[in-house]
C-alpha cells in the first residue's frame, strides 16, 4: 500500500508537500488551473515515465517549478512515494520503503530507494513487485477516454495486445525471425559454397582423371623405356659377342695366311738364289754388258711389279677404309639419332634435326646437301628454354655437343629472287617442309640459288651464293668448293675424318706410283731394245733362266695374292677391332642407361616396337600437359569439404525448421494468450456496462476472429431501449460510458493496488456519476484510488478529499479533509 506522495519543486508546487494516502478513494478538487492534474503527473513521474508529453510538458526539465511571478525558479524537482512494507513484499530490510526520483535543471536524473541511489531499471523492478506500471491502465489521464473513443478498430485491438503481453511474443518472434534470416543467409552462403565446391569438384574430376592417366602413361613409359634399354643392351651384347666371335675367326685366319705367306716367300728366296746362280753363269759366259742390260731389265720389271703390288695393296687398303668409313658413318648416324631420341625422351619441345625436317627429289639432293652443309645436324627446338635444358642434359650425361635452333628466336630473312640466265631458282624452293619451319629453312638456305653447272655461269660467281646440281658450291666471298662427294662427311666423327684423310693420302700415293710405273716401263722398253742386239748364243741359259723366272713370277704372283689376302684379313681384323671398340662403348653406355631402371622388372621386347611405344606414350603425355598432379589429393579434399558443407547445410536446415516451428509456436501462443485476454476483458466489459447503463448491453467483436492479430476490434453497446450500435455511432455520453466500461474491464482483468483517474467523470450527469462511484468502489476492493474531479455527486462519495488552490504568485496550495471521519484533515505543513 502507498502511504504517501511527496512533491518539491514539481510544476506549480514550489514548496515541499506531502499527501497521505490510505485505502479507499481519495479525491483532489479545485478550480481549473489550480494544479490538480499536476498531482497525477507527479505520480507518473515518480513511477518512472520518461515521456515529457505524457506529463503535459515539452521536455522533462519543464517539469521543474519556474518560480511563478515573484520567486526564483526551483533548482530541481523531487517526487517520492512511501510504501508500507510490513508484509515484506519489497526485498528491502525496512517496514517502509521510499522511492525517489530527482531531476536538476541541467538534466541530471537521480533515482533512490530509501535514500540509496539506484538505476531506473532497479526502481522499475521494485515497483513491479507492487504491480504498479507507469504505463498501465490503472492510470487514466485526461484525454484517455477521448483517445479511446477516437481510436480505430486496430488501435483498440492493440490495447488487448498490450495488456496480454503480445509485444513480448512479438519481440521473441522478431528475434526468431532474425535467427531465421541469419540461418537462411547462412544457408544461402552454404549453398553458394557448396555450388562452388561442386564446380571445383567437377573441374578437379577432369584434372584428376588427366593426372591418373598421366601417371599411368608415365609408369607405362618408364616400363617400356626400361624394357627398351634392357632389349638394346641385350641386342648390343649379342652384337658384341658376334663381333668377338668373328674377330677370333679372322685372327685365326690371319695366322694361317701369314704362315702360307712365309712358306711362299721361302720358296721365292730359293728360286731367287737359283736365278742368281744362273745369272752368274750368264755373266761369265755372256759378257758383262749383256748381263748389265739384263740385270737392268729385271730390275726395272721388279720395280714395276713392286709398284703395281703397292698400288694393288693401297687400293685394297682404300677399299677397307671405305668399308670402315661406311660402318663408322652408320654408327655416327645411329649415335646422332640416339642423341636426338634421348633428348626427345627427356626434354619436351624437340622437333628433330634439320635433315629430318625436309624432303628433296633425288635430282636436287646433291645441291641441297651441299647448301645445308654442317647445319643438317642442327636440332630444331620449341624455344630457348628447351635449348638450354637440352644443353644442360648433354653436359650432365656427357653424350656430346649439338647446335640448337629455337623456333621462338630464329628470324628468317627476306629472300631475293635473282632472274639471271642460268639460275634455276632459290634452293629453299626445291625442298618440302612443314610451314611452321619456314623461318628455320630461310635461315639454313638464305639466298642460295641452284644452277646446272658452275662453269656455265662464271660471270655470276662472287655475286650470289650458288650451288650446282652435282653439289659444287660457290660462295659470295669467292670461295668455291667441290670435287668428289665425301660420304656424308659433314655427319662423321673425328675418327671418320682421320680415315678419309688417310684414304686421300693413299690415293695420292697411288697416283705417284702410276707415274713411277710409266717411267719404269719407258726405261724397260729401252733396255729390251738393247738386249735384242745381242745374239742368241746364250739362248739355252736364257731359256732356263726364263723358266726359273717364270716359276719365280708365279711364286711372286702367289705371294702377292697371299699378301693381298693377308692385307685384307688384317684390314678385316682392324675393322672388327674398331667396330668392337665402338660396340663395347655403346654397350657401356647402354648398361649405364639401364642402371636408371634398377627397380624395374625387365622383359626383352622388339626394339622397333618399343621405340614406337615410347613415341606413342610421349605423344600422349605431351597432349595431357600441363598436368596438375595435385588434383587427386585436391579432389579428395574438396569432396571432404563438400561433405562437411553438406553436413552444415543439413544442420542449418534442421535449425531453420526448428526456428519456423518456434515462430509457429509463438503465433499459436499469441492467439491463445490473446483470446484468453480478449474473452476475459469482453466478459468483464459485458458485465460492467449494465452497471453504468442499467438494462443496457455491450460487447467486443473481432473483425477477423480467425486471424485476430491482423484485424481490428469493434466496440458495440446498446443503452436501455436502443439497439446495438458501434461506438462511433453513439451519443457523447453513451460513448463515455462505453469507454469507461471498457477501461474498467481492463482494470478488472489486471488489478492494481492503486488507480488514478484524472477527470474521467467530467461528461457524466448526476445519475451516471452515482453509478460511476459505485462501480469505483466495486473495482477498488481493498485497494487505493486517487481521482481528480469537479463532479459534486462523485466528491460526496469519496473517503478523503484534498483541495488545491492557486496563489496570486502562481503557486499551488493543498488542503485536506478525511470524509470518513467527518472532520477536517490537517493541512500539510509547507516546508
Amino acid at each position: 500500500m502507498i502511504k504517501s506522495i511527496e512533491l518539491q519543486g514539481f510544476k506549480s508546487f514550489d514548496r515541499r508537500i506531502s499527501i497521505p494516502l490510505s485505502k479507499g478513494i481519495t479525491a483532489i478538487v479545485g478550480p481549473n488551473g489550480s494544479g490538480k492534474s499536476n498531482i497525477v503527473d507527479a505520480f507518473c513521474f515518480v513511477l518512472g515515465r520518461t515521456s515529457a508529453k505524457s506529463m503535459r510538458a515539452d521536455r522533462l526539465t519543464h517539469l521543474i517549478n519556474n518560480g511563478g511571478t515573484k520567486k526564483q525558479p526551483a533548482p530541481f524537482l523531487e517526487v517520492a512515494l512511501g510504501f508500507d512494507n510490513s508484509d515484506g513484499k519489497f526485498a528491502v530490510d525496512s517496514e517502509e520503503v521510499k522511492i525517489t526520483r530527482r531531476l536538476t535543471r541541467n538534466g541530471t536524473m537521480t533515482y533512490k530507494i530509501n535514500d540509496d541511489k539506484c538505476t531506473r531499471s532497479q526502481l522499475i523492478d521494485i515497483l513491479s513487485l507492487s504491480r504498479l506500471n507507469p504505463e498501465g491502465y490503472n492510470i487514466i489521464l485526461q484525454g484517455d477516454i477521448t483517445a479511446f473513443i477516437d481510436m480505430d478498430p486496430v488501435q483498440r485491438r492493440g490495447i488487448i495486445d498490450e495488456i496480454c503481453g503480445i509485444a513480448e511474443y512479438d519481440a521473441k518472434k522478431i528475434e526468431a525471425q532474425k535467427d531465421l534470416t541469419r540461418v537462411e543467409e547462412n544457408i544461402k552462403e552454404i549453398v553458394i559454397m557448396m555450388s562452388e565446391r561442386k564446380k571445383r569438384i567437377d573441374d578437379l574430376a577432369k584434372e584428376k582423371e588427366d593426372a591418373e592417366r598421366y601417371q599411368l602413361y608415365k609408369t607405362d613409359l618408364s616400363r617400356v623405356e626400361a624394357n627398351l634399354a634392357y632389349s638394346k643392351t641385350k641386342k648390343i651384347e649379342a652384337e658384341s659377342l658376334q663381333i668377338s666371335s668373328e674377330l677370333k675367326v679372322r685372327e685365326d685366319e690371319e695366322k694361317e695366311v701369314l704362315k702360307n705367306l712365309r712358306a711362299v716367300e721361302s720358296g721365292i728366296s730359293k728360286k731367287e738364289r737359283e736365278l742368281n746362280e744362273l745369272d752368274k753363269r750368264l755373266i761369265r759366259e755372256g759378257g758383262e754388258e749383256q748381263f748389265n742390260i739384263r740385270a737392268e731389265i729385271e730390275n726395272l720389271k721388279t720395280r714395276v711389279q713392286v709398284a703395281e703390288s703397292k698400288i694393288a695393296s693401297k687400293k685394297a687398303e682404300i677399299s677397307g677404309i671405305d668399308s670402315i668409313i661406311s660402318r663408322l658413318q652408320s654408327i655416327a648416324e645411329e649415335e646422332e639419332d640416339t642423341k636426338v631420341l634421348t633428348l626427345k625422351q627427356n626434354v619436351k619441345g624437340i622437333h628433330g634435326t634439320v635433315s629430318n625436317l625436309y624432303k628433296v627429289d633425288a635430282k636436287y639432293a646433291a645441291a641441297i646437301d651441299s647448301s645445308v652443309g654442317g647445319r643438317a645436324n642442327y636440332i630444331v627446338v620449341e624455344n630457348e628454354n628447351v635449348a638450354l635444358e637440352c644443353i644442360e642434359f648433354l653436359k650432365k650425361n656427357q653424350i656430346g655437343r649439338a647446335t640448337f635452333l629455337p623456333l621462338s628466336l630464329i628470324r628468317g630473312q627476306e629472300l631475293e629472287h635473282a632472274k639471271e640466265k642460268g639460275i634455276l631458282g632459290l634452293a629453299i624452293n626445291y625442298v618440302k617442309f612443314d610451314s611452321k619451319y619456314k623461318k628455320i629453312f630461310e635461315y639454313v638456305f638464305g639466298n642460295t640459288y641452284v644452277v646446272e653447272d658452275l662453269r656455265k655461269i662464271k660471270p655470276l660467281l662472287g655475286k650470289y651464293r650458288l650451288v650446282s646440281l652435282d653439289g659444287d658450291l660457290a660462295d659470295k666471298s669467292g670461295a668455291i668448293s667441290g670435287g668428289y662427294k665425301r660420304l656424308q662427311q659433314s655427319k662423321a666423327s673425328t675418327e671418320i675424318e682421320n680415315y678419309i684423310q688417310k684414304r686421300d693420302s693413299l690415293l695420292d700415293e697411288i697416283e705417284a706410283l702410276k707415274i713411277e710405273i710409266n717411267d719404269l716401263n719407258g726405261r724397260l722398253k729401252t733396255s729390251n731394245e738393247k738386249e735384242t742386239k745381242f745374239g742368241t748364243e746364250f739362248q739355252g741359259l736364257r731359256t732356263m733362266r726364263d723358266l726359273i723366272e717364270g716359276e719365280l713370277e708365279k711364286m711372286r704372283s702367289e705371294r702377292e695374292n697371299i699378301s693381298n689376302e693377308h692385307d685384307a684379313v688384317v684390314r678385316k681384323v682392324g675393322d672388327l677391332r674398331v667396330i668392337k671398340a665402338t660396340v663395347d662403348q655403346r654397350l657401356d653406355d647402354a648398361r649405364i642407361n639401364l642402371k636408371r631402371f634398377a627397380q624395374q622388372k625387365f622383359e626383352e621386347i622388339e626394339v622397333g616396337q618399343a621405340e614406337r611405344q615410347v613415341d606413342e606414350f610421349m605423344r600422349k603425355i605431351t597432349a595431357l600437359e600441363p598436368v596438375n598432379m595435385k588434383a587427386m589429393q585436391e579432389y579428395e579434399l574438396e569432396v571432404q569439404s563438400f561433405k562437411e558443407f553438406e553436413g552444415k547445410f543439413n544442420k542449418l536446415q534442421e535449425e531453420r525448421k526448428s526456428v519456423l516451428n518456434f515462430i509457429d509456436e509463438i503465433e499459436g501462443r499469441k492467439k491463445e494468450v490473446f483470446f484468453g485476454t480478449f474473452n476475459k476483458v469482453a466478459e468483464e466489459f459485458s458485465k460492467i456496462f449494465p452497471k453504468l447503463s442499467p438494462s443496457g448491453e455491450a460487447k467486443l467483436i473481432l473483425e477477423k476472429p480467425e486471424d485476430p492479430l491482423n484485424g481490428g476490434m469493434l466496440v458495440e453497446s446498446r443503452p436501455a431501449g436502443k439497439k446495438f450500435q458501434s461506438l462511433e455511432l453513439l451519443s457523447g455520453g453513451e460513448k463515455v460510458l462505453t469507454a469507461l466500461a471498457f477501461l474498467f474491464a481492463l482494470q478488472r482483468f489486471k488489478p492494481a493496488p492503486l488507480y488514478i483517474l484524472d477527470e474521467v467523470d467530467a461528461a457524466l450527469d448526476q445519475h451516471n456519476s452515482l453509478r460511476f462511484v459505485e462501480l469505483l468502489r466495486e473495482n477498488i476492493g481493498n485497494g487505493q484510488m486517487l481521482i481528480i474531479s469537479h463532479n459534486p455527486a462523485v466528491i460526496k462519495k469519496v473517503d478523503r478529499l484534498f483541495g488545491i488552490s492557486m496563489t496570486a504568485e502562481g503557486a499551488s496550495r493543498l488542503i485536506g479533509l478525511d470524509l470518513t471521519e467527518y472532520q477536517a484533515a490537517p493541512i500539510p505543513r509547507a516546508e
